[in-house]
């Protein structure tokens, strides 16, 4: 094999590398909340204490936010209750009985630390009336 080849074949390896190094911390930071799960799928499980989460389907349980850093507030759905645990800001929408997705580490002691909190606004979701659309 000529030295040309070997050096071709060399740096092509070289980028396959690179490529396939690019890849795989791409995908690793998109899949940090691999599990998206409800809040009582995450109550009933405790073989997904430790793992990173994204909850979905919980809404503030009202009275329950503990203001000062970390904001403590429980979220429940079907009858279960998880409590988080949260340092950033909350958002504006942020108040009682507000759907939240919560996405952090859940804790050995049944509580969620979040790193992210996202709420939805039913209201700007919701279908106008018939008399708004005339």
């Amino acid at each position: 094999m000529s030295k040309k080849k070997k050096r071709i074949i060399v740096v092509g390896g070289i980028i396959l590398i690179l490529l396939g190094y690019l890849v795989y911390s791409a995908m690793g930071s998109n899949t940090l909340f691999n599990k998206t799960v409800t809040v009582s799928e995450l109550v009933s499980d405790s073989s997904l204490r430790g793992e990173y989460v994204r909850v979905v389907g919980g809404k503030v349980v009202r009275g329950s936010l503990k203001t000062g850093r970390p904001y403590r507030f429980k979220v429940a759905q079907g009858g279960s209750e998880l409590q988080i645990v949260y340092s950033g800001s909350l958002p504006a929408s942020f108040r009682d009985e507000t759907d939240v997705i919560a996405e952090g580490q859940y804790q050995r002691n049944g509580e969620l630390k979040a790193k992210t909190i996202l709420t939805k606004c039913p209201s700007k979701y919701e279908a106008k009336s018939k008399k708004e659309n005339q």
